[in-house]
């Protein structure tokens, strides 16, 4: 399934109104080793992969419909796609979910975290097929992947700005 409402989205489940909050956070591993009687020396280990918190709100009738559909993306879901608005797509794991507020008045609060990850798992490219009317240019606005990335990734589409024929198998990611 692509993404192209500006939803969050995490594989085939599609927020149904988007966080109000969203944090991104890069950290790198950083080694401090204390010199005795001389201070230390600090090492920069690498990056850690991102992790993505945030909190938001169902709304209406059927939040308590909405927030059991998360809990059981939660429980049940394995490494997938999340997509952010207007952040680089990146493969993920659901990692905490917690509920902050009851359903007061329509209206259920929680709050998330993923772990981000680079590398898609064993098995888990994701594809769509050609259907002779759209472009890689068109496929990269409606899923959010960046179309550098969509080029290196069909490295045999030499022209990302004409219609891929139909039945042809395109890797997003």
């Amino acid at each position: 399934m692509m993404n192209c409402d500006g939803k969050m989205s995490f594989g085939d489940y599609i927020f149904p109104i988007n966080p109000y909050l969203i944090k991104l956070t890069h950290k790198k591993q950083i080694a401090e080793q204390h010199i005795p009687m001389n201070g230390s020396v600090v090492s920069d280990m690498g990056r850690l992969t991102v992790r993505i918190s945030g909190e938001g709100e169902f709304c209406g009738e059927n939040c308590r419909e909405d927030f059991e559909a998360l809990k059981r993306l939660y429980e049940c879901s394995s490494a997938e796609m999340l997509y952010i608005p207007s952040q680089k797509p990146v493969y993920a794991v659901f990692e905490r979910l917690e509920l902050i507020g009851s359903d007061v008045e329509g209206v259920i609060r929680y709050s998330f975290s993923f772990v981000g990850s680079s590398e898609a798992p064993a098995g888990k490219r994701r594809s769509a097929t050609g259907d002779g009317k759209k472009c890689l240019w068109d496929i990269s606005y409606e899923s959010g992947i960046d179309i550098d990335s969509l080029v290196d990734m069909n490295p045999d589409i030499k022209r990302p700005d004409i219609p891929i024929p139909a039945g042809r198998r395109i890797i997003l990611c």
